[in-house]
């Protein structure tokens, strides 16, 4: 409890501050996120409950540490007959952990917390927007190919029961996290009266973490050759994730280096697509398709590039990984990616939707051996300073004890 401690008379401060954290059948990202809050927030000692859906990596984490765990039907969009019939089922858990703040991770779940307010005046909420808001323009038409909600490319979207969601967020919560500032600024340029109670936290990775397998042996249970190069992105394989992009860089990176090996880490609604279009483009078994995979450190610490190919992205945790394993990050120019990899001092950025800037740049780091070491250095120095999960946690920590000495100030009530 050293961060609510923070700022508060000694004898003000309350025995245990507890926090509700509100999330959506993640996978990935944002699964790992909510993940490394609640294990963090144990820690320190915080009384932490989960509210989410029973089945996923969220609830299991929370079971796993025996935390309380309040089953909630969160939707992946922002449609407002979906959160209402959250809602009480949202109070009854506030109420039952006596909730001090509600930290809602993804639209559909800031937009539940929202809702649930005002029927939860002893709560606070906090609101971390990961990514662009559904219903936007990048992914679009790949989208609704595969019946899946869209990813935006701004924070404008077209559906006006979305920006009346995204407007109920922003102005019912007590603090809004940004995990970059690209999507801070985004959000500010469309609602400029909440700067003040919105800040920008960025994602963390476990700088310290040491891979548990070694390379050779992560190469052999892929089936892949130990000698080589290998080439890899770790992502959803989701529209908004550029996977048609990579597997085309694949491609033509492979005309050219009959000996690289490629693979793609993930699981998602394009898995059909991407086996599809490996097989079309002749790469055979030059072309992985692991699926989920237990350890992406593991897997990163085997690979001689990391690739980001993303046509949307918030920020990126796969680069901040790659990095803190020293790997040189090829990336697209996009969101708050440019936030994570610095062009030319930890990796390269190309612009979105160009397979062959792509190819370009990782054969460009295959050729020069010395030029990829250096990136990937500085890469493991950044992600040590700017990025690791301490940091990202004591960040989160300090807004939680803002709030609690804001409201230990009036008295316990909101105004």
């Amino acid at each position: 409890m050293e961060a609510v401690a923070r700022g508060l008379e000694a004898e003000a401060v309350p025995a245990t501050a507890s926090v509700l954290m509100v999330a959506p059948a993640a996978r990935g990202g944002i699964a790992r996120h909510v993940i490394s809050l609640l294990t963090g927030l144990d820690r320190d000692g915080y009384r932490v409950g989960v509210a989410c859906p029973k089945e996923g990596q969220i609830a299991e984490a929370a079971r796993e540490r025996s935390l309380p765990l309040y089953p909630l039907t969160v939707g992946s969009g922002t449609r407002p007959s979906r959160a209402a019939v959250g809602v009480l089922h949202l109070v009854g858990a506030i109420s039952h952990l006596q909730a001090h703040i509600v930290h809602a991770h993804s639209f559909g779940a800031g937009l539940v917390g929202a809702l649930a307010m005002p029927l939860a005046r002893s709560a606070r909420l906090v609101a971390t927007i990961h990514n662009y808001p559904p219903g936007g323009t990048a992914g679009r038409e790949a989208a609704e190919q595969q019946g899946q909600e869209s990813q935006g490319s701004d924070m404008r979207p077209r559906r006006a029961s979305h920006r009346w969601a995204i407007g109920q967020i922003v102005r019912r919560a007590a603090r809004l996290i940004t995990v970059s500032d690209a999507l801070r600024n985004e959000l500010l340029a469309l609602y400029p009266e909440v700067a003040a109670k919105t800040v920008t936290i960025p994602n963390g990775i476990d700088a310290r973490a040491k891979p548990g397998r070694d390379p050779q042996e992560v190469k052999e249970a892929l089936d892949i050759p130990p000698a080589g190069p290998l080439v890899g992105m770790v992502a959803r394989l989701a529209p908004q994730k550029g996977i048609g992009e990579f597997i085309r860089a694949c491609r033509a990176v492979a005309d050219h280096r009959p000996d690289v090996r490629f693979v793609l880490a993930g699981e998602g609604p394009l898995r059909s697509m991407a086996e599809a279009m490996r097989d079309r483009l002749g790469l055979g078994d030059r072309l992985h398709l692991t699926g989920e995979v237990e350890s992406t450190s593991d897997l990163i610490a085997a690979l001689d590039c990391l690739v980001v190919a993303s046509t949307s992205e918030g920020s990126s945790l796969a680069a901040m990984e790659g990095m803190a394993m020293a790997k040189p990050v090829v990336a697209t120019c996009v969101g708050g990616v440019p936030e994570v990899v610095a062009d030319g001092e930890t990796g390269v950025l190309v612009p979105p939707g160009e397979p062959a800037a792509l190819a370009a740049a990782v054969q460009a780091l295959l050729q020069d051996s010395e030029r990829a070491q250096a990136l990937g250095e500085q890469g493991r120095r950044r992600a040590a300073e700017q990025f690791d999960v301490r940091l990202m946690l004591a960040r989160t920590e300090q807004i939680y004890a803002d709030l609690v000495h804001d409201d230990m100030k009036a008295g316990g009530h909101r105004g």
